[in-house]
């Protein structure tokens, strides 16, 4: 939904370029100052002592790992305070073998340091001329070289461990990422980092003002906070508290997002909902065999509470309100509601996951009284399976 305030007006907007890119960074890291100045200030010793290392990068895929090394790497190179000859070369492991890695940063310095290589030539050559080419190529260049492996989790470690074997021995530095170590041999190579760095995850304040930045740099218009607060929500309940999988939803909305001023809320919330495997905790029968288990009351104060969403388009409801969908309930069948029976309602509902606390209740230390919630399953799979359950009786 569009909206009359934007996210951040001191933030550049630059388009669509902020959120499909893969490589993109964005003009600020967010949280991660500790970590860039820790690499920026390794990465200037090096240089100053002529010595080379070996970095190991780890973390859950999105959260930001290649951000990091390539913002500092590129703000090296194009400092005006070092004057060596400073190049990068940024490589993607994920589906290669020794072969077509060698081929890939070969064709890049080919490229970057006017090898004048032949394409065909190293596309034809085996595994044993390209690993010569490789190493003269990198003797060639007069000046500091950093190589920048990310998923190297898909290697073989004896394929990788001759990156970092001839890393030691030469003038290249090698800074690499993994997302998870798929294979317990990949193991084996962690001892030769020199240096070893794991991220840790974001809070929900933390990851909220990530992704309303990389609305502000995607969106040209207004975008409404609340949207931006639910998507928070929902990568923590359902996923890891990275911005990776915030981006990969802002993705699937950007196309309703770009040019329409009103958006419908059900459109957004079952885009929001298809991301996440595990976002329906239970499935349609199993929801449908517990609401059919509960007594007259529970069952209309969910049937209010789909109603609620249907009718108000909106991502959160808080206790007061849901104390009125309680009451209205017990007032329809002429029942005495009860404050300790409403607390285990909401405890209950909670627990098989159609309702879930917002994580913005502890971040803005909201008053118990107005905690905000948001439905775990979508109002209208939610209406569906209490209509059914009212045809039975």
């Amino acid at each position: 939904m569009i909206t009359n305030s934007k996210l951040n007006d001191n933030i550049d907007y630059i388009g669509p370029r902020a959120i499909y890119d893969p490589n993109f960074i964005p003009p600020q890291l967010l949280f991660r100052k500790k970590e860039e100045d820790t690499l920026s200030s390794i990465l200037l010793d090096s240089i100053s002592d002529d010595f080379c290392f070996n970095a190991l990068y780890q973390g859950i895929y999105g959260i930001g790992k290649k951000a990091i090394v390539e913002k500092v790497v590129d703000n090296l190179t194009r400092s005006e305070e070092i004057l060596l000859n400073i190049k990068k070369f940024s490589i993607d492991c994920r589906d290669k073998n020794l072969e077509e890695l060698l081929v890939s940063i070969l064709a890049e310095m080919n490229k970057v340091l006017n090898l004048n290589m032949s394409i065909n030539s190293i596309i034809n050559s085996d595994t044993s001329h390209l690993w010569s080419i490789f190493k003269l190529a990198c003797k060639k260049h007069e000046g500091y070289l950093i190589l920048i492996f990310n998923n190297i989790e898909y290697l073989k470690p004896g394929v990788f461990k001759k990156f970092l074997l001839y890393g030691k021995e030469s003038n290249v530095t090698i800074i690499s990422t993994i997302n998870k170590v798929l294979r317990a041999s990949t193991l084996e190579i962690l001892s030769e980092f020199d240096i070893k760095k794991k991220l840790s995850f974001f809070s929900y304040k933390e990851l909220n003002s990530i992704l309303k930045q990389r609305a502000s740099l995607t969106f040209s218009h207004y975008i409404d906070k609340e949207m931006i607060n639910f998507i928070t929500d929902l990568v923590f309940e359902h996923h890891v508290p990275v911005p990776g999988k915030g981006i990969d939803i802002f993705r699937e909305l950007y196309p309703l997002l770009k040019d329409r001023s009103e958006l419908e809320q059900l459109e957004l919330l079952e885009i929001c909902q298809n991301q996440f495997d595990s976002y329906n905790v239970s499935d349609d029968f199993s929801m449908l065999t517990y609401i059919s288990e509960e007594d007259i009351s529970t069952i209309l104060f969910l049937d209010n509470l789909s109603n609620y969403f249907l009718n108000k388009s909106r991502y959160y409801i808080n206790s007061n309100e849901l104390r009125i969908l309680y009451d209205l309930s017990c007032e329809t069948i002429e029942f005495q509601s009860n404050t300790n029976e409403f607390n285990d309602l909401i405890k209950t509902v909670n627990n098989v996951g159609i309702l879930s606390p917002s994580n913005m209740n502890l971040s803005k230390n909201l008053a118990p009284n107005i905690f905000k919630y948001f439905l775990n399953i979508g109002p209208l799979q939610l209406k569906n399976i209490v209509d059914v359950v009212f045809g039975k009786f």
